[in-house]
Order: C-alpha cells, then sequence, then structure tokens
C-alpha cells in the first residue's frame, strides 16, 4: 500500500509532466498557442496532453482518497481546469 507521500509524490510527478506538455506544446505553436488550445477546447481536435492531464487527475484522486487535500498543491495556472476536472 502507497503512503500518503507517495501519493503526493506521485502528484508532483504528474503535475511536472503536465506542465512540460503544456511549455513544450506553447514552444511549438508559438505566437498561436492561445488559439490552438481553444480549438481543442472546442474539439474534435487532439489535446496532445490531454493523457498526461488524465493521469494528473487520476494521482491527485488517489491522493484525496487517502486522505490527501488537493489544497496541498500549487497547480498554479491550471488550478481552474484541474478543479473543473475534478
Amino acid at each position: 500500500m502507497s503512503t500518503l507521500a507517495e501519493k503526493r509524490a506521485a502528484v508532483e510527478a504528474a503535475l511536472e509532466a503536465y506542465r512540460a506538455c503544456r511549455a513544450q506544446e506553447e514552444a511549438e505553436y508559438g505566437e498561436d498557442y492561445v488559439e490552438v488550445t481553444e480549438m481543442e477546447d472546442e474539439g474534435p481536435a487532439p489535446d496532445p496532453c490531454a493523457k498526461v492531464f488524465e493521469k494528473l487527475l487520476g494521482a491527485i484522486r488517489d491522493y484525496e482518497a487517502a486522505g490527501g487535500s488537493r489544497e496541498d498543491f500549487d497547480f498554479g495556472e491550471h488550478k481552474e481546469a484541474i478543479y473543473r476536472a475534478l
């Protein structure tokens, strides 16, 4: 059984992976990044970070199920999207 500390580390790793994915996407699209992300939200364009985001949500759910709180993390600019999805 994983400890709360291990689950917290899993959330932090998943959050870092998600931030890295978004940063890579932003670097790739440059000035068009905002427009591209808006198109992704409207669908059906695939979001290359969707699987990474789902892993992050799963890690947060596991952490909360073990007694942790999502308030323990600084999700930064992604907080609203994360909370909405949870």
